[in-house]
């Protein structure tokens, strides 16, 4: 019986090691798992301003329409909480790759009209090999303003435009949490005086809070380094609710425009006095080529 039993243990235990040396072996010649990137660091392309680092996919073009209502502490009742004179923006853009985003909008306020571009070079990942940590993109936008000048100089029209130029980077924390730093340069070809310098620089701050699946809180701050007189920092605080193919973006903002170097650098507006906006933007995709045929 005692043989038996020692037979059994010794053919259990090689057993046990030629199983060892068979997975050891499967894992040997088994693919590594494949590079993992961060998907969705922001629900839309704007966190509510500023620009996220998040593009519309290849083959898709994307339209945003914007409403920015009157302040709320300006004659409320008369003008039903800012309603009555709201500003508008619409844009459309298209993506014809993966990396590559470019576009052209008009903003009510100074009737205003730009055309932008978004490259993204990096994205977030984890995996084998060398992994960036954060997502990275570049954007750039050119503005014309079309208001008549009243201050009865002679002006050339390239007094009237103004150039935008961000380096957005920002990584995935974790499922709920997104941050985004943007170093931001603003060039200005005219100025009001001559001690206001047509370079404005700062660094945007930005982040979202995911509540659930559809839901999620942003907030977005602007520090500059070299204020325009009369104006001040702006602070955006929102919303944003996702239904399918829309992203509806609600908030309340100190900047009433919505044109880039306007409400970047010439916001007017103090939360503290009450120079509060409120304003949503809507978010529609198209899909004008087949995953397929991208």
């Amino acid at each position: 019986m005692k043989r038996i039993l020692l037979a059994l243990s010794l053919g259990l235990a090689a057993s046990a090691w030629a199983q060892d040396d068979l997975l050891a072996e499967l894992d040997a010649i088994a693919p590594p798992a494949p590079k993992a990137y961060a998907f969705a660091t922001f629900k839309g392309t704007r966190i509510i301003n500023q620009q996220s680092v998040e593009l519309p996919a290849a083959g898709v073009g994307q339209f945003v329409i914007g409403h920015r209502f009157g302040a709320l502490n300006d004659r409320p009742l008369y003008n039903l909480f800012g309603l009555d004179v709201a500003q508008i923006r619409f844009e459309y853009s298209y993506s014809p790759v993966a990396w590559l985003n470019y576009g052209a909008g008009r903003s009510s306020g100074s009737k205003t009209y730009d055309a932008f571009a978004k490259v993204r070079f990096t994205r977030q990942s984890r995996g084998p090999g060398f992994n960036w940590p954060v997502t990275t993109a570049y954007y750039t936008n050119a503005t014309v303003v079309t208001t008549p000048f009243t201050d009865g100089f002679e002006h050339f029209f390239s007094d009237r435009l103004a150039y935008t130029h961000q380096f957005l980077m920002a990584r995935k924390m974790n499922e709920a949490l997104s941050l985004q730093v943007v170093p931001t340069l603003v060039h200005f070809n005219l100025v009001q005086t001559t001690d206001e310098s047509n370079d404005q620089w700062g660094v945007a701050f930005g982040g979202r809070y995911k509540l659930t699946q559809r839901m999620a809180l942003t907030a977005e701050y602007l520090l500059r380094a070299n204020p325009l007189d009369q104006t001040r920092n702006p602070l955006s605080l929102g919303i944003d609710i996702e239904t399918g193919g829309h992203v509806f973006q609600f908030h309340l903002t100190n900047a009433r425009s919505m044109a880039d170097p306007q409400w970047m650098m010439q916001t007017p507006g103090s939360w503290s006095k009450g120079d509060i906006f409120l304003g949503f933007n809507i978010t529609r995709v198209f899909t004008h080529k087949a995953p397929e045929f991208r």
